[in-house]
C-alpha cells in the first residue's frame, strides 16, 4: 500500500504540472465547472418551489444537498472519472497490456492513473454552497453530525465509483461500452436532488443499487438530525466492492490484448 500511494502521490503532482502547461484551457475548465455547478442550481430550486409543500424541502436546505453533490463530484470528476473514461479504449486498442507489465494492481492503477486537477475548484464552491445553504437554514451541526454526514458522503463517492468501475468494465464484454460513460453521468444527475422528490420505489434504487442518492440527499438529511444507519452503508460499500473486484477479474480474463 506504501507503493501505491508514492505511486499515486507522483501520478497527482505529474496532473498538476499537466495542467500548468496550459493554464488558460486550465482556467477556462475550472470556471466552466463551477458555472455547471451554479447552472445547475436552477432546476434544483425551481422543483424546490412547487413542491415545498408535499416534501418539506425548502430553498437553503436544497442547496445543502446541490453543495454536497458538487462537492462530491468534483473530487469525483478529478480522480476517478477521467480513468474510467479511459477504459473503454484501453480494451479496444490493446493499450491495457502496457498496464497489466507493471508490478502494481492493474485494477488499481487503471481506476486512479489520470487526474484533473481543475476539477477541485467545483469541489471548493460546493463546499461553499453547503456552508451557505446551512447558515440560511439556521443549521448548527454538532462535530458529530458533520462526521456523520462526512462518512456519508464517503459511502456515496465510493459506492457511485463502483457502479461507474462496473459499468464500464462491460467493454470486455461487448464490442465498445463508451456509451455506457454518458448514461452513467445521467444516473449521477439524480444525486442533485433531495430524495423525497421521487417515487418510494425510485429512493430505495438510488439509496441501493444506484446510490446516487447517497452522494447528497443521505449527507444533508443527517445534518438536519435525521438518525441514517451507518453501518448499513459500511456494509453495502464492502460487498459493492469484493463484487468489483470479482468483475474485474473475471472480465479481464476475456482481454486478447493488442498481439
Amino acid at each position: 500500500m506504501k507503493r501505491h500511494a508514492r505511486l499515486w502521490w507522483s501520478c497527482f503532482r505529474q496532473a498538476i504540472r499537466r495542467d500548468l502547461q496550459f493554464r488558460s484551457q486550465t482556467i477556462v475548465n475550472a470556471f466552466a465547472s463551477i458555472g455547471e455547478l451554479v447552472l445547475g442550481l436552477v432546476p434544483v430550486l425551481v422543483l424546490t418551489g412547487t413542491s415545498k409543500a408535499t416534501t418539506g424541502w425548502n430553498g437553503p436546505l436544497t442547496l445543502i444537498v446541490v453543495g454536497i453533490y458538487g462537492a462530491c463530484t468534483g473530487l469525483m470528476d478529478c480522480f476517478v472519472v477521467p480513468n474510467l473514461r479511459r477504459i473503454d479504449g484501453y480494451v479496444r486498442k490493446g493499450e491495457l497490456d502496457l498496464i497489466l507489465v507493471r508490478p502494481v494492481n492493474a485494477q488499481l492503477f487503471v481506476t486512479l492513473r489520470w487526474m484533473a486537477p481543475a476539477e477541485l475548484g467545483r469541489a471548493v464552491t460546493g463546499l461553499a454552497l453547503a456552508a451557505a445553504g446551512a447558515h440560511a437554514a439556521h443549521l448548527k451541526p454538532s462535530p458529530e453530525l458533520l462526521l456523520k454526514a462526512g462518512f456519508w458522503t464517503a459511502i456515496g463517492f465510493a459506492g457511485f465509483s463502483l457502479l461507474w468501475s462496473n459499468l464500464v468494465y462491460l467493454a470486455f464484454w461487448i464490442d465498445s461500452a463508451e456509451p455506457i460513460n454518458d448514461v452513467a453521468l445521467r444516473l449521477r444527475d439524480a444525486g442533485r436532488y433531495p430524495l423525497a422528490y421521487f417515487p418510494r420505489s425510485v429512493q430505495y434504487v438510488l439509496a441501493t443499487i444506484v446510490p446516487a442518492g447517497l452522494i447528497a440527499a443521505v449527507p444533508a438529511k443527517v445534518l438536519t438530525g435525521t438518525t441514517t444507519a451507518l453501518a448499513a452503508g459500511l456494509a453495502l460499500i464492502a460487498a459493492a466492492a469484493v463484487l468489483t473486484i470479482l468483475h474485474w477479474q473475471l472480465a479481464s480474463r476475456r482481454y486478447s490484448s493488442a498481439s
